[in-house]
C-alpha cells in the first residue's frame, strides 16, 4: 500500500496558505504545503511505526502545559503568574482570537488528530498477517480511536462545536468543513470509544498505552461533560474502571514523589524521560512553575488556599503547594506576599516528572456525582466514596446529607484532590458553574477580582488565523 503524508499546516490546523482571491488554475495545483510521499507501509512493523507517531505527537505544548493553563488558570485554582500575555488573557476572561495559546491549542489538536487519522485509513489495509496473528492490529486501531476521540473532547470543550476531520482532506473543500454541532462531536467522540473498548488490551505496565482501563474512564467523564449527561453511563463506566485492577495509593504524596511512576492508582499517565531522552522535553512544565529565580507560571490562587485551610486540609495542601521567601527576587506580584510565595509542589522532581491525565481518585469521584445525580437519595450512596478519598487524607466523613450539599460536598473534593491536574475548569464547566464560581473570586485582602464573566467568555474563540483561512468556519 501506499501512504500519503499531508503536511501539518494543510491538514492538522484545517488550513491552507491558498489566499481567498486565488485563480481557479492555481486552486486546482498541488498546494506548495503538501507533501505527498509513496511510501510503502506494507509490515507490521510499519503499523506501529505510524502509531508510535500518534504517541510522540502528544509531547507538545498542549499536553505538556496548556491543558493545566486551560483547566486551572482558566478556574480558580492559579493565576497566570509570569508575564506571559496569553496567560494573563486567559485568566481574567479577556481571551480574544489572535491569543497565542488558542490557536497553538487548536493546531496542535488537530494535529494529533491528523496523526490518528492516517492509523486508522492505512493500518486496515496493511497486508501483514503478523498483524491479524496476535490480533495487534486491532489493538492499533482501538488506540487511534481512542486517542482520537481523546482530541476531540478537548476541543469539543475549549472550542464548542469543531469540524470533524475523520480522514486525511485531499481537497480545498475538505480543508475547509464547517463546524460540527457540540452534540455532534460528542456522538463522534462515543463511537471511537465505543469501537476502541472491545480492540484495546486489558492492562500495560507502561500507563502511556491505551488500555480498557482508559477507555472506560474516558467513557464516564464523557458521558458527564455532554450537554445532557447520562449519569447511568457514567456509572457504569466509572464501575468499570474502579473494577479493572487498579487501587488507590495509600500515601497521597508518593502520587508526585517521583518515585512511584505508573503506580497502581495511574490510569493513564504521561511518560517522561528528561531532556535528552526519546521525550526530549521532559516535564517542560517543571522549569517554569518550579524555582524561584524569575516569575515562575501558575501561582495557586489565594481562593484555593483558603479552600484546603479550610477543609484542614494539611496533607493534600502540602503535596500540592509549597510556600517560598522569595523576598529578594526582582519581581512583583499583585496576589502574594513575596515573603510567603506559592509554588505548585505537584510537579517537583525536576524534568523528570510524569503527569496524570486520569487517576482512580478522579474516577471515583465521578462515581460518586453519578450516584448522586441518579435520585434525590444517591447521595447516601454517594458518601461511602467520597469518604473514602478524605479517609486518605485524614479528613473526616463529609457532613452533607442531601442531594444539594453533597452536590458541593463533590465539587469541592474534586477541586482539592485534583488541583494542578488540569480537570477543574472543565468540572465548572459541565456542572454549569463557571459564571457563579468565577465571578466570586476575590483576592487576599478580599477585593472582589471583577473577573465579570459571561456565558459568551466560558469557551475560546476560534483562532483567528482559521477564521482567514476557512470561511465555511464562521
Amino acid at each position: 500500500m501506499k501512504l500519503k503524508i499531508y503536511s501539518l499546516v494543510a491538514t492538522a490546523a484545517l488550513a491552507i496558505t491558498l489566499q481567498s482571491g486565488c485563480k481557479k488554475d492555481f486552486l486546482e495545483k498541488q498546494p506548495f504545503n503538501q507533501v505527498t510521499a509513496d511510501v510503502a507501509f506494507t509490515t507490521a512493523a510499519a503499523a506501529e511505526k505510524l502509531m508510535a507517531g500518534v504517541y510522540g505527537g502528544m509531547y507538545n505544548d498542549y499536553h505538556i502545559w496548556d491543558y493545566m493553563v486551560n483547566g486551572d488558570v482558566t478556574a480558580d485554582n492559579a493565576y497566570a503568574g509570569g508575564d506571559n500575555p496569553a496567560n494573563i488573557q486567559i485568566d481574567l476572561f479577556t481571551t480574544n482570537s489572535t491569543n497565542g495559546n488558542v490557536g497553538r491549542d487548536w493546531t496542535g489538536l488537530y494535529s494529533n488528530i491528523k496523526n490518528a487519522n492516517e492509523v486508522l485509513e492505512n493500518v486496515p489495509n496493511i497486508q501483514d498477517p503478523a498483524l491479524d496473528a496476535t490480533g495487534r492490529r486491532n489493538q492499533i486501531l482501538g488506540e487511534a480511536s481512542t486517542l482520537r476521540a481523546y482530541f476531540y473532547f478537548h476541543l469539543v470543550r475549549l472550542y464548542g462545536g469543531v469540524p470533524l476531520v475523520l480522514t486525511s482532506p485531499t481537497s480545498l473543500e475538505e480543508m475547509q468543513k464547517s463546524r460540527s454541532s457540540v452534540d455532534e462531536v460528542y456522538a463522534q467522540i462515543i463511537k471511537d470509544l465505543e469501537y476502541a473498548l472491545p480492540n484495546v488490551r486489558a492492562t500495560a505496565s507502561n500507563k502511556g498505552i491505551i488500555t480498557k482501563g482508559i477507555v472506560n474512564a474516558l467513557l464516564a467523564k464523557v458521558y458527564a461533560s455532554k450537554p445532557n449527561p447520562d449519569w447511568s453511563k457514567v456509572q457504569q463506566y466509572a464501575d468499570a474502571t474502579i473494577n479493572g485492577g487498579y487501587n488507590l495509593m495509600g500515601s497521597f504524596d508518593q502520587l508526585f514523589d517521583g518515585a512511584h511512576k505508573n503506580n497502581s492508582e495511574s490510569i493513564w499517565e504521561m511518560q517522561y524521560d528528561g531532556w535528552g531522552g526519546p521525550n526530549g522535553r521532559g516535564n517542560w512544565m517543571t522549569g517554569v512553575i518550579v524555582g524561584t529565580g524569575w516569575k515562575r507560571f501558575c501561582t495557586p490562587t489565594n481562593d484555593l488556599i483558603a479552600a484546603f485551610d479550610a477543609e484542614g486540609d494539611v496533607i493534600r495542601k502540602n503535596s500540592s503547594v509549597s510556600f517560598k521567601n522569595v523576598s529578594t527576587e526582582g519581581w512583583s506580584d499583585d496576589y502574594w506576599s513575596k515573603s510567603n510565595y506559592p509554588f505548585i509542589n505537584k510537579y517537583r522532581n525536576d524534568d523528570l516528572a510524569n503527569s496524570y491525565i486520569l487517576r482512580l481518585a478522579d474516577i471515583k469521584l465521578l462515581k460518586a456525582e453519578a450516584l448522586n445525580e441518579l435520585s434525590t437519595s444517591g447521595w447516601s450512596a454517594a458518601a461511602p466514596v467520597v469518604n473514602e478519598i478524605r479517609r486518605r487524607v485524614n479528613l473526616s466523613a463529609t457532613p452533607a446529607n442531601d442531594q444539594p450539599s453533597m452536590r458541593l460536598a463533590i465539587e469541592k473534593e474534586r477541586r482539592l484532590e485534583l488541583a494542578f491536574e488540569g480537570h477543574r475548569w472543565f468540572d465548572l464547566l459541565r456542572t454549569n458553574r463557571a459564571i457563579v464560581v468565577m465571578n466570586a473570586q476575590k483576592n487576599g485582602n478580599g477585593a472582589n477580582l471583577n473577573y465579570n464573566v459571561t456565558a459568551s467568555k466560558l469557551l475560546f474563540p476560534i483562532p483567528q488565523a482559521e477564521l482567514d483561512r476557512n470561511p465555511s468556519i464562521r
